[in-house]
């Protein structure tokens, strides 16, 4: 029997004892009743016993199961609670794993960042070097070998070469991959710019700017690359070599040719001095011969006087007079010597050491050399050639080899020079002590050196105008 059946039973049971009940209130008006109510209720005892015991266990079920009903909700309530407070639990750390990830994450994105930025850097820095190295290879010309016309040729090569690494395509750097058409507008807009730039450094190329241009031409391959850089087209650092060169060839053509023009003055100012001194000996050569033999007539006059003349007195002074012009023709004899020699040797003449301080100022002395056999008209020559002042000569040196003199002393003081482009200038910057003692220790130890400078238009200039400022 189920539990619904028996629930049944059990309620009949109680409605038969509410039954009972009002017989036994009924039997309190007769005995009768009363026994009957008392055997009514054994015999209900007797049979609904099983199942009052059986109710019973029910209740205590019934108990049982709300008792573990509230448990169970009780265990649920703490389960919920347990799983909210775990989820919780696991939300927070969650959250703080996340957001821990995420300031990892941020870390390594600045310091990928930072690692990004110093290979840029690094790039850049290469770059520079690389460019730093090819400007430094080509800021110094090898070509002192050639001339004017070599570095001419070498141009015109230079030219097919950048031409046909243009046709080739090697000239450029392309990583793009847009339409040919496009790709071909940019390579010539690149191309353009950097040559006409390039162009326009080559036409306002001197010597004095060779640098600055050098730099320009870097600087114009560095901006362009940067600002193509978006379309993925750069020059490559071959035709930026051959620009490079090519502002050297121009520059040495350039020097070249002044060089070459100050070889040619140099010959013919040397041809016109030695045409000078050519006609410089013959005349005097012309002149010593004519004094000779005026002096030979005058002797061979003199003496016929003397045969003739039976004066004492008379003998006695064309006796002197013939001696007086004997020694003249041994000194003619021996300058006519002197210029046979000069004439045969051309390598003697005078070193000369002169200065001009109204014009260049202190400390600064011009070393040459003149085989005149007069060298003051060399110094007086140089005196009206252009400077406001005369020159002071401070020694005046005769060497059988002037020209090797002039060269050792020129080399020695080469690093004084004035001017260290042009050597043939010949002016140094040098105290007057060191010439002396060089010339004396080395050459000629009895030549006189004049220390202090006349420089007399100097100094009455000079005194003119302290007295018109007095004034």
């Amino acid at each position: 029997m189920d539990n619904n059946s028996d629930k049944k039973i059990i309620s009949k049971f109680f409605l038969r004892t509410w039954f009972i009940g009002i017989i036994f209130s009924l039997c309190a008006f007769h005995p009768i009743f009363f026994i009957a109510g008392c055997v009514l209720a054994f015999i209900q005892h007797i049979l609904f016993k099983p199942y009052i015991v059986k109710y019973g266990k029910c209740e205590d079920i019934d108990t049982n199961l709300e008792y573990l009903e509230k448990e169970h909700k009780e265990h649920l309530k703490k389960l919920d609670e347990d799983y909210d407070r775990y989820h919780q639990e696991l939300q927070d750390s969650y959250s703080a794993s996340a957001q821990q990830i995420e300031n990892e994450k941020e870390n390594l994105r600045k310091v990928l960042n930072e690692l990004n930025g110093k290979i840029a850097s690094a790039k850049n820095e290469f770059t520079d070097i690389q460019l730093e190295i090819i400007a430094e290879h080509y800021r110094f010309s090898d070509y002192d070998g050639l001339t004017s016309e070599d570095c001419k040729n070498k141009l015109a090569l230079l030219k097919n070469e950048e031409q046909d690494l243009i046709k080739s395509g090697k000239a450029l750097d392309i990583r793009s991959d847009k339409t040919k058409k496009i790709i071909n507008d940019y390579s010539k807009q690149i191309l353009r710019c950097f040559n006409s730039e390039c162009d326009n450094v080559l036409l306002n190329l001197s010597s004095k700017n060779i640098d600055t241009m050098r730099n320009k031409i870097m600087k114009s391959f560095e901006s362009l690359n940067k600002i193509f850089a978006i379309n993925e087209i750069s020059i490559q650092k071959r035709l930026l070599e051959l620009k490079l060169e090519e502002l050297n060839l121009v520059y040495t053509y350039e020097v070249k040719k002044e060089q070459e023009r100050e070889l040619q003055k140099a010959i013919k100012e040397q041809m016109i001095e030695e045409e000078k001194v050519r006609r410089e000996i013959e005349t005097q050569k012309a002149k010593i011969e004519k004094d000779l033999l005026q002096c030979s007539k005058e002797i061979n006059r003199l003496m016929a006087y003397l045969q003739k003349t039976q004066n004492d007195t008379e003998k006695l002074l064309y006796i002197d007079k013939i001696k007086e012009l004997e020694e003249k023709v041994r000194e003619l004899e021996y300058s006519k010597k002197d210029v046979l020699e000069r004439e045969a040797n051309a390598k003697a003449g005078y070193v000369y050491i002169i200065s001009n301080i109204g014009s260049f100022g202190d400390n600064i002395y011009k070393i040459g050399m003149t085989r005149r056999l007069e060298p003051m008209d060399r110094i007086k020559e140089l005196s009206s050639a252009s400077v406001p002042f005369e020159f002071d000569v401070h020694a005046m040196i005769f060497s059988d080899d002037a020209p090797a003199l002039e060269a050792i002393l020129h080399h020695h003081f080469e690093k004084q020079s004035v001017n260290r482009v042009n050597l043939r200038k010949e002016f140094f910057k040098v105290s007057l002590d060191e010439v002396e003692q060089l010339v004396k220790d080395n050459f000629n130890n009895t030549v006189e050196f004049t220390k202090i400078p006349v420089a007399k238009e100097y100094r009455q200039t000079l005194s003119i105008l302290d007295s018109e400022k007095v004034s």
